[in-house]
C-alpha cells in the first residue's frame, strides 16, 4: 500500500493436542507493510475467547428478559508482546509467533462454534503500538478451537444406529384427511451418534403411501438453551436441509442417507451450568396431496402439499 500502513494477523488453524506434554499453541506470521520507516513503541498480540448469546431481531419475552441478566463468558484472555520498542524498515516486514493457548484454572476451552443464539469465538488481535498522537495500526482474525478427541471405540458408534418408522399415526401435528384415511409408513435407520469429521449416514424405505410424494429432506436442528436464576430459554432452530429424494419413490426400495456436517455450525454436544448445545435430525416427508386422485373426492381444488416428520436426538462428537 502505497500511501498507507498495513499490519495483517495471519493465523493458522489451532487444534487442541490430545498429548499433555504438549501446550496448545497457535502460530502464525504477522506481516507490517509500511511506505516508509515507522517507529514503534512494541508489537502486541491479544488473544480472547468469549460465549457470547446472540439474540433474534424477532425474540421477545423470556429468552429477551435472560439475555439482560446473562452476561459474556469469557474463556480466555492472554496478552504476548512479541516484538520490543524499535524502528521497522521501509516495506513488507514478517514477524514470526507462537503463543500457547491458556485458561484460568479450572477453566475450559469450548469448541468453536455459531449458533443463531449462542456464538463460541476466539479471536486474535495483532497490534503495532505506536505514539500518543499517531495512529495506531492493529489486524483481528478469528481462529478455531477443536477439542481434544474422544476415545470411543468405534464400534460403539457403530452400534448407536437407531431404527424409525413414520405413519400416520406418529404425527402431533394435524394432517390432511386423504393421508389419514389411505395412511402411509415410511421405515429406516440413521446413526444417532457421530463423528463431527465424519457425516450422518443411514437409510429409509417407502413401505407404502396413498398420496405420491414429492420430496424426503433431511434437516439438521440445533437446540440451544440458556439458564439465568432459576429460568431456562431453549431455542430450536434449522442448520441446514439436505434432500434425500426428489419426486415420488418407488415403494420398497432402500434409499442411502448421508449427510455432511457444517464445521462453523456444529460442534460437540455440551452441557454447562449456563447453557447447553444439543442437536436434532428431523426426517421430513413432503407430500403431493393435489395429485391424488383420492384427494379429489374430499377437495376437488386440493393442491398444497403436507408433510410428515420424525425427529432424532443426534449426539456429535469429536473422535
Amino acid at each position: 500500500m502505497s500511501n498507507s500502513h498495513c499490519v495483517q494477523a495471519m493465523g493458522d488453524r489451532c487444534s487442541l493436542l490430545q498429548s499433555p506434554h504438549y501446550k496448545d499453541v497457535i502460530g502464525g506470521t504477522i506481516i507490517v507493510d509500511t511506505p516508509s520507516s515507522v517507529s514503534h513503541q512494541g508489537v502486541r498480540l491479544t488473544a480472547v475467547g468469549h460465549i457470547m448469546l446472540q439474540l433474534s431481531p424477532r425474540q421477545v419475552g423470556v429468552f429477551e428478559a435472560l439475555y439482560k441478566s446473562v452476561k459474556p463468558i469469557e474463556l480466555m484472555h492472554k496478552v504476548v508482546d512479541i516484538q520490543a520498542p524499535g524502528k521497522l524498515p521501509r516495506g513488507e516486514t514478517e514477524i514470526p509467533f507462537a503463543i500457547s493457548l491458556e485458561t484460568p484454572k479450572g477453566g475450559k476451552l469450548f469448541e468453536s462454534f455459531h449458533g443463531a443464539y449462542i456464538n463460541i469465538q476466539y479471536l486474535l488481535t495483532a497490534e503495532l503500538i505506536r505514539g500518543y498522537l499517531q495512529k495506531q495500526m492493529s489486524s483481528m482474525i478469528e481462529f478455531m478451537v477443536e477439542e481434544r478427541n474422544e476415545q470411543i471405540p468405534r464400534g460403539l458408534i457403530e452400534s448407536t444406529t437407531v431404527n424409525f418408522y413414520i405413519t400416520h399415526d406418529t404425527q402431533k401435528h394435524m394432517i390432511s384427511p386423504v393421508l389419514r384415511s389411505g395412511g402411509f409408513k415410511i421405515t429406516g435407520r440413521v446413526v444417532t451418534q457421530c463423528s463431527l469429521s465424519e457425516y450422518v449416514t443411514g437409510e429409509l424405505t417407502v413401505e407404502h403411501s396413498c398420496v405420491p410424494i414429492s420430496s424426503i429432506d433431511l434437516q439438521l436442528l440445533r437446540v440451544e438453551s440458556v439458564a439465568a436464576s432459576d429460568r431456562t430459554a431453549t431455542e430450536t432452530s434449522e442448520i441446514q436441509s439436505t434432500q434425500v429424494a426428489d419426486g415420488d419413490v418407488c415403494r420398497g426400495l432402500a434409499v442411502p442417507i448421508y449427510m455432511v456436517l457444517p464445521r462453523l455450525l456444529t460442534c460437540p454436544t455440551l452441557a454447562t451450568g449456563a447453557f447447553s448445545l444439543e442437536f436434532e435430525l428431523s426426517i421430513v416427508v413432503t407430500f403431493e396431496v393435489g395429485l391424488s386422485r383420492h384427494a379429489l373426492l374430499y377437495d376437488p381444488n386440493a393442491t398444497k402439499m403436507v408433510s410428515a416428520n420424525e425427529t432424532l436426538p443426534l449426539r456429535l462428537m469429536r473422535i
